[in-house]
């Protein structure tokens, strides 16, 4: 029998494999003819591409994990969590309700909007606002506290979870700072936007 390849010889082994094996290959140049595609103007650092990334990244994720837990196990989402976060902040626990949409960074129809679903479900009250006599004063039912306490709960959970238990004291203390350093009032005004 030869040296060629006989019933039950090993098939013969195959060689490196080239480096840009199982990748699409790159798109031509644009022929001499075609307008280039117009570059990216002022692109982002490596640095200020993670630090913008990971900042959405963050905040999606946290936000999408605490509406849906909070709709499971309380019946509302984040919005509505907001809403009363903001009223039970305030000393008379009653805002009107242009200063609670601007507050919670919402246009007039959205807090509208998160106010009546609020209001049907005894969550809050609506009342003329005796200031004026026109606006609308939002208040913070008892049954909208009992539910907000309980509902904290779950928030302070979730939070834990997805992001603080994963830093150290020595990280917190450093984001809060990061946070501040970026955004002025950020994290040391007590109330939002500035």
């Amino acid at each position: 029998m030869g040296l060629g390849r006989g019933r039950g010889a090993a098939p013969p082994r195959p060689g490196p494999v080239p480096a840009d094996q199982g990748r699409p290959a790159p798109d031509p140049p644009p022929a001499a003819d075609e307008p280039a595609e117009p570059a990216e103007p002022d692109p982002f650092t490596p640095d200020e591409f993670g630090a913008w990334r990971g900042m959405l990244r963050v905040h999606s994720a946290v936000f999408r994990e605490l509406d849906r837990r909070l709709q499971t196990e309380h019946g509302f989402g984040i919005d509505a969590y907001a809403v009363m976060i903001t009223l039970v902040t305030t000393p008379s626990r009653q805002l009107p309700i242009g200063e609670l949409g601007e507050q919670r960074n919402l246009s007039p129809s959205g807090i509208s909007r998160s106010v009546d679903r609020l209001t049907k479900a005894g969550l809050v009250t609506r009342s003329t606002n005796p200031a004026d006599g026109r606006s609308l004063l939002v208040g913070l039912t008892a049954d909208g506290l009992n539910r907000l306490r309980e509902a904290q709960v779950t928030h302070h959970q979730v939070v834990r979870e997805r992001l603080l238990s994963r830093l150290d004291e020595r990280d917190l203390r450093r984001l809060g700072q990061l946070w501040e350093k970026a955004m002025p009032g950020a994290v040391s005004s007590a109330t939002w936007p500035l």
